[in-house]
């Protein structure tokens, strides 16, 4: 008899079904680690109710894989099912919703926080096909793929065949295995993939901007989550020979929705003013050697690197000063914010800058940035483009996604968020300095 689907219940997707395989990944000690990382780091230092971890979006995530899987199968246009049998369907499906479940892994505690403290590239254990030619600090994505290794090397939760796809999904530059990139001349799946996991509507954003904002209690990460999924579709663009992702026309101004959704939240949430200071902070505690917790690359070392181990070594040295700040919740005071790379503020910045560093005050600079969208560029069609179909009196045109709105523009922009702090305790004199240094200054008038 096959075994049943096991349900999860979630507060932001209701009823999530998982297949006996998924639920044995989530079972496996490489995944219940996440329990212990917290989705937004510091953030519930400012939003109280942002507790919630990587483990419950990672689940989310998975669910909204399948979810829009689904809904490319019963695409109208190129339907996958022309030149894919049942058994490669089903194949691509489990490879997504294990790309999806296993994506965030490899997060360090208080996740983006602490990416800066991971050791080099070069350490991991990765075997040669799967290394790569990439060189330097390893990033959580590394983390990442090596966990999914090990799930199929060490556990035996996975072939490695699906380690490989995984790890081609995850990393977009890494080959997945033959069964995954077709040789038999058919429009490549793969790419299409990619964008699912790794590209500008994908399902990882779809579920933390739902996520965060609801934890948070703030609107701003809220978008029509049932439109997206029903506009999209997918198209074989044949000088790539391959699916790309694409959206009906009506479901362009979806999309804008769900871009201005993450913006916002980059700017009030994710980069919030008393944020940078704590990054700060955790960086220093390592630099200093306040904390003895070693962030190595060793498997076991890995598994038992959670917040509970590095908050208790926060409580151990309270009295120092950079884990006190933390372990005490004690946040620096934000001078300036600038948005974007705003001239004039920009040199405010500085100048208070140089001015405090002359006279001994100590001063936090946190420089934050994310990209705005991934489809300015895209007005040639590459892997990563989303097309946007139109029909109209029984013509059908296809445009890249950057052409039908109105929200990208020409010029490739970033999201920017420059802040600088000093230490609650020199906040007063820092002032006075300030405003008598640059009472005249028509760089502040």
């Amino acid at each position: 008899m096959k075994p049943k689907n096991a349900i999860i219940r979630c507060p932001i997707h209701g009823s999530i079904s998982v297949t006996p395989r998924e639920l044995a990944l989530i079972n496996s000690p490489y995944f219940q680690r996440l329990r212990y990382i917290s989705q937004l780091g510091f953030t519930s230092f400012v939003f109280p109710g942002a507790v919630h971890t990587r483990f419950s979006h990672s689940l989310g995530v998975m669910h909204l894989a399948g979810r829009v899987y689904d809904q490319l199968t019963q695409n109208r246009y190129h339907t996958l099912a022309d030149h894919y049998s049942k058994t490669q369907l089903n194949y691509f499906r489990r490879i997504l919703r294990f790309s999806a479940l296993l994506h965030d892994m490899g997060h360090p505690p208080f996740s983006h926080a602490a990416e800066s403290l991971l050791p080099d590239l070069a350490a991991l254990d990765f075997p040669a096909p799967l290394k790569g030619k990439r060189e330097g600090q390893a990033t959580h994505e590394d983390f990442s793929h090596l966990l999914v290794y090990h799930l199929a090397h060490t556990a035996s939760l996975l072939s490695m065949d699906e380690a490989v796809d995984v790890i081609g999904i995850l990393s977009k530059n890494r080959q997945p295995s033959e069964r995954m990139n077709d040789t038999s001349g058919n429009p490549m799946i793969y790419p299409l993939l990619c964008q699912l996991i790794n590209g500008e509507i994908d399902v990882d954003r779809m579920d933390y901007l739902l996520r965060d904002s609801y934890y948070a209690g703030v609107p701003y990460g809220k978008f029509d989550l049932e439109r997206l999924i029903s506009s999209f579709s997918c198209w074989v663009e044949e000088d790539l020979n391959c699916y790309l992702l694409a959206i009906d026309g009506e479901g362009v101004p979806s999309y804008e929705i769900f871009l201005l959704a993450r913006i916002h939240m980059f700017y009030q949430i994710y980069f919030h003013k008393s944020l940078g200071a704590y990054r700060h902070y955790l960086k220093k505690a390592f630099e200093e050697n306040e904390i003895l917790l070693e962030i190595d690359s060793s498997l076991e070392g890995f598994l038992n690197l959670t917040e509970t181990a590095l908050l208790e070594e926060f409580r151990r040295k309270k009295d120092r000063k950079w884990s006190g700040r933390i372990f005490n919740r004690i946040p620096a005071k934000n001078l300036i914010r600038v948005q974007d790379g705003e001239v004039k503020k920009l040199a405010q910045l500085n100048a208070v800058k140089s001015l405090l560093d002359e006279k001994g005050i100590e001063t936090i600079l946190s420089c934050s940035s994310n990209q705005y969208s991934s489809q300015i560029r895209n007005r040639k069609n590459d892997q990563e483009t989303i097309l946007v179909i139109d029909e109209a009196f029984g013509n059908r045109t296809i445009l890249p996604l950057a052409e039908k709105s109105s929200l990208l523009g020409e010029t490739e922009k970033m999201i920017e968020i420059t802040q600088l702090y000093v230490h609650r305790e020199d906040y007063e004199s820092a002032i006075a300095a300030i405003q008598k240094q640059f009472r005249d200054s028509s760089l502040f008038l």
